[in-house]
């Protein structure tokens, strides 16, 4: 082998070693969950239970999916569970997110499978958000027990709402969990957050 292509070679890794290894830009997510409160007057203990309790949340590609039906249900990894008075920090690759919910009114069933099928549903991408390379982007989370609710049946299920804050800029509040025209029912919903039964 000759000098010149060892030289060369010798030359082309220094190159290589010596540029910085580009990272992709990332950008700072604050999931803040304000305080739960309540227009009702709650007992003592259902008070305690639900002041105990929080948000599951979790980042699937560009969507960030909050689930009030507990996580071994959804076909996603929902890693983050933050509880109602706490705020979570995460890094994201910078770009587009919208923000899906699966909502649960508990409506009855003598089995869990009935439970979801009557209960359950989906509210997709019920807002959006961008994460900014070097910048921080938060979503200001409020959890309220409504009067006129019609969730207050023997379960009390809040009313969650996000306002996202980019710049020190906030926006209106956007319930994600109310089941309307929009929401797709368990049993029709076909996308990737539901197992595929076997």
């Amino acid at each position: 082998m000759n000098r010149s292509f060892i030289g060369a070679v010798a030359l082309l890794l220094s190159v290589c070693l010596s540029q910085p290894v580009l990272a992709q830009a990332t950008g700072t997510l604050v999931f803040d969950s304000k305080p739960f409160t309540s227009e009702v007057e709650l007992k003592e203990k259902i008070e305690k239970q639900l002041k105990s309790g929080g948000l599951e949340w979790g980042v699937v590609g560009n969507e960030l999916v909050v689930t009030l039906v507990n996580k071994r249900f959804i076909n996603a990894e929902i890693p983050n569970l933050t509880r109602y008075g706490e705020r979570k920090e995460i890094q994201l690759p910078a770009g587009q997110y919208t923000l899906t919910c699966v909502g649960l009114i508990p409506e009855g069933g003598l089995s869990v499978d009935k439970v979801l099928s009557k209960g359950a549903y989906f509210n997709e991408d019920v807002l959006s958000f961008t994460i900014e390379a070097g910048e921080t982007t938060v979503l200001d989370v409020s959890s309220v027990i409504r009067r006129e609710n019609t969730f207050l049946l023997k379960f009390f299920v809040p009313e969650v709402s996000v306002s996202v804050v980019a710049n020190g800029v906030g926006f209106e509040p956007q319930p994600i969990n109310l089941r309307g025209d929009a929401s797709v029912a368990w049993d029709d919903y076909s996308g990737p957050l539901k197992f595929v039964a076997k």
